[in-house]
């Protein structure tokens, strides 16, 4: 049977040769081996042929005995034996006939779910000609204002092929401010996920068949268990129209039903119609500075008013739930997010159950759970 293993060997020379004369007094065979650099140090992937009856909890064991942590074990298939330049050239051989199929590519290369510096940086190339590909096929174009009255309605996975659709008709700008990091183009995979987020919820606006708008809440677990992360996007010929504002009013309902007792939504700060449509909740919240972002903080329950603000690091893009290939310096410990100071725009001072016209919201386009 064939086995993918991955894991850090001891910083001492000699470490490998250890690993593999473990292997063989076991009569396994090792068949290939890539060694990567990390922040830790090297981690090694290997795969290897044993005999009927191993398990990977047997093979981990084997790799701890040798001095090794953080181990993960998965079986494989032969297909994993072939160098990796050519496994990432027959990847982009399918991308050019499915560019959306990425994710799935992505998964078949990589195979574990934490990457090396490494492998985020094929999986920033990969993805790059995927967007590529993908905008050379034809985007059809959706409705416009005028076309109907958008109906809003919680999001189910049937929406997936709609999600995309809308995401190709929305603007690298819009894209970008929805996600934080360029998305040339939303697979079918993630565009499943973000209809239906684990333990979260999303809202759809539609017009006939066509999605025009989808705000998203998904839980937060590095911020506790009763925070969710909140995301608008708009296509652009509805921005201004007031639909990021009921889109994100539902979802706030939503996400309350569902037991949430605080949303946060992060925001990039040259955004101020996703920071006005925020204010126009008129809910108690808080704006905050978190990196190069703005973290904005609402209260849906009197207990959620005595939160700290400030939260441990969080490497936020590489464990948010859509999917990005870089990732971002966390704050160093101890260091406390600071009150954002937005003397030029109200709708940044922290908003203290304040009441007033709503007016347009502009290009809803924030946060990224």
């Amino acid at each position: 049977m064939l086995w993918k293993i991955r894991t850090e060997l001891a910083d001492r020379p000699g470490a490998l040769a250890e690993l593999a004369a473990r292997c063989g007094a076991d009569d396994i065979n090792i068949l290939s081996l890539e060694v990567f650099t990390a922040e830790t140090g090297a981690v090694d992937e290997l795969v290897v042929s044993t005999g009927v009856g191993w398990t990977a909890d047997d093979l981990t064991a084997l790799a701890a005995e040798a001095g090794c942590v953080r181990t993960t074990v998965r079986p494989c298939q032969a297909d994993v034996l072939s160098d990796a330049p050519t496994r990432y050239l027959r990847a982009v051989l399918r991308l050019i006939d499915d560019p959306v199929s990425v994710d799935d590519e992505l998964g078949n290369l990589q195979g574990f779910d934490e990457y090396t510096p490494a492998e985020w940086a094929r999986a920033d190339v990969l993805v790059e000609i995927a967007g590529r590909l993908a905008e050379r096929f034809e985007t059809p174009a959706g409705p416009r204002p005028g076309a109907g009255v958008p109906d809003l309605r919680p999001a189910t996975v049937e929406d997936a092929d709609a999600v995309v659709a809308m995401h190709d008709r929305c603007s690298y700008e819009s894209r970008t401010r929805r996600y934080h990091v360029p998305m040339p183009k939303l697979t079918a995979r993630t565009a499943r996920h973000l209809s239906a987020p684990a333990g979260g919820v999303s809202v759809v606006a539609c017009v006939d068949d066509a999605v025009i708008g989808m705000a998203t809440a998904a839980p937060w677990e590095e911020m506790g268990s009763t925070t969710m992360e909140i995301a608008v996007l708009v296509e652009d010929g509805w921005q201004g129209q007031g639909l990021g504002l009921r889109l994100l009013r539902q979802v706030v309902g939503e996400a309350r039903a569902l037991g949430a007792d605080r949303v946060v939504c992060m925001v990039q700060p040259e955004n101020h119609a996703m920071l006005r449509t925020l204010e126009r909740l008129r809910m108690r919240s808080r704006v905050i500075r978190d990196g190069d972002s703005l973290m904005v903080s609402v209260a849906l329950s009197d207990r959620s008013l005595s939160h700290a603000v400030d939260r441990p690091p969080v490497q936020y893009r590489q464990t948010r739930a859509t999917p990005s290939h870089r990732s971002e310096p966390p704050r160093s410990a101890g260091q406390p997010a600071r009150e954002h100071a937005l003397a030029a725009l109200s709708a940044l001072q922290p908003i203290s159950d304040r009441a007033g016209a709503a007016d347009r919201d502009g290009a809803d386009r924030g946060g990224r759970p």
